[in-house]
Parts: C-alpha cells; sequence; structure tokens
C-alpha cells in the first residue's frame, strides 16, 4: 500500500515538475532579454516554483507521506521511491 502512495506521488511530482519547468520555457520566452519584460521575467520564474512547491505539498498531503528534509526544490519525503520523483 505505502508502495502505491509513493509511485503517486512520484508522478505527481513528475507532472508538477514539467509543468514548473513549460511555465519557465514560456516565461524566457516572453523575456526575450529585453530589459523591459525582467520584472514580469522574475515574478513568473517565482509564481512557477511557488505552484510547484504548492502541487508536491498537495500530492504528500493526498499520499500521507511524512516529510524528511526540506530541499532546494520543495519537500522531500523520507521514502527512497518518493527521492527518484525529485530528479
Amino acid at each position: 500500500m505505502a508502495i502505491a502512495a509513493e509511485l503517486t506521488f512520484m508522478a505527481a511530482v513528475t507532472a508538477a515538475e514539467g509543468a514548473r519547468q513549460a511555465a519557465k520555457v514560456a516565461a524566457f520566452t516572453t523575456y526575450a532579454f529585453v530589459p523591459a519584460n525582467l520584472a514580469a521575467y522574475k515574478i513568473a520564474l517565482e509564481d512557477a516554483d511557488v505552484a510547484y512547491v504548492t502541487a508536491v505539498n498537495a500530492a504528500r498531503n493526498t499520499a500521507d507521506l511524512q516529510v524528511g528534509l526540506l530541499g532546494i526544490n520543495g519537500p522531500v519525503t523520507t521514502s527512497w521511491a518518493s527521492l527518484t520523483g525529485m530528479l
């Protein structure tokens, strides 16, 4: 049962990371090294990161996984199976 929850969590983290990367690509395309767009670019990057951490936390809560360490990109659970989703 725990492994199924961890696999679901890993899939959710992978989807959240994909959405974050897509948002960063869209922000970079809009920025296009135009100084006037820099503030919007920074805000878009921050929003993408906040959305990622929120999605990971929601998936962790849904899977009822305990939080171990707080990683650079968000929470890291104590299970090795869930750690692979962070890669």
